[in-house]
């Protein structure tokens, strides 16, 4: 069985970044992991090279079938609805999935 990964790229305002490295590591990525099928997260921060994104995180999901029904399903809805609720007007997010393909 393949190994998924769902990341999220993001930017914060300099003004909420220390709100939300505490909201992202003690509130957000628990509430994923509770998730049937989520099985692991990691959360990055861009130290060299350009893009618009500063923030990254890295969730893994045990297949692609475990993480379609996350992807579509009212848990991500609920957790998309509560980023915006905290972040929306100081975030700038993107989302993308990947299987793994080797080895």
């Amino acid at each position: 069985m393949a190994v998924t990964l769902f990341m999220v790229r993001a930017t914060i305002t300099a003004a909420q970044e220390a709100a939300f490295n505490k909201w992202y590591d003690e509130e957000h990525v628990p509430q994923v992991l509770r998730y049937n099928g989520a099985v692991g997260a990691r959360r990055y921060r861009r130290i060299v090279g350009e893009d618009k994104y500063d923030y990254m995180a890295l969730y893994e999901f045990k297949s692609e079938a475990a993480f379609r029904k996350f992807y579509e399903g009212s848990h991500l809805r609920e957790l998309r609805a509560e980023y915006d609720k905290h972040f929306g007007t100081a975030s700038e997010r993107v989302a993308t999935g990947w299987e793994q393909i080797f080895p």
